[in-house]
């Protein structure tokens, strides 16, 4: 039976330039309306204009599921890639530089282990994280994050509309602990 160790099998950024996020960056964290934070937040704790540090990589292989801006580049998760690992388990990888990011990944694709699927930025260019991104972060990089959700849901969901169509009755996993295995420090 799959685990979220096959969902989750090399980490998505870089362990030696990001860190987990705690308080309202953990998974389950309050939000507003008496949500809960739904994935973890990796930040940048590096500031290079070299973007090859602001990777994001698929976690393991899988099908694109979902590529294109959620919310808008200021608001909601900005540009979103979702990949199926086609074992019941999703990765959502979030807040990716926009311009930097697009046309990676794109619905239906197949990716490998490891694949550049986005950047968390490109500052040579001036862009950071895309989305409603919260600002006290690591200081000087703010705005500098990816938002990682794993969940469970039937295989071969896909959507060019909305994710909804994607995380309709799914099952949240907290990636915290299998990303403190594959190196992660937090803060």
């Amino acid at each position: 039976m799959p685990t979220i160790d096959d969902a989750i099998a090399i980490p998505p950024t870089l362990t030696a330039t990001s860190l987990l996020r705690g308080g309202p960056g953990a998974f389950g964290a309050p939000r507003g309306s008496g949500k809960t934070h739904q994935g973890v937040d990796i930040v940048a704790n590096q500031s290079l204009s070299d973007k090859s540090i602001y990777q994001v990589r698929a976690t393991s292989a899988g099908q694109v599921a979902y590529a294109q801006i959620n919310g808008t580049a200021t608001t909601g998760y900005g540009y979103t890639v979702v990949i199926d690992h086609q074992n019941g388990f999703y990765t959502l990888y979030a807040h990716l530089a926009i311009n930097a990011s697009a046309g990676l990944a794109a619905v239906s694709q197949t990716v490998a282990q490891g694949d550049i699927i986005g950047y968390l930025a490109d500052l040579a260019n001036g862009e950071k994280s895309s989305g409603n991104v919260l600002a006290d972060v690591v200081a000087p990089y703010d705005k500098i994050q990816l938002h990682l959700e794993c969940f469970e849901a039937p295989l071969g969901r896909t959507s060019t509309t909305t994710l909804t169509v994607i995380k309709d009755g799914c099952t949240l996993d907290d990636p915290t602990a299998r990303l403190t295995a594959l190196g992660y420090k937090s803060f």
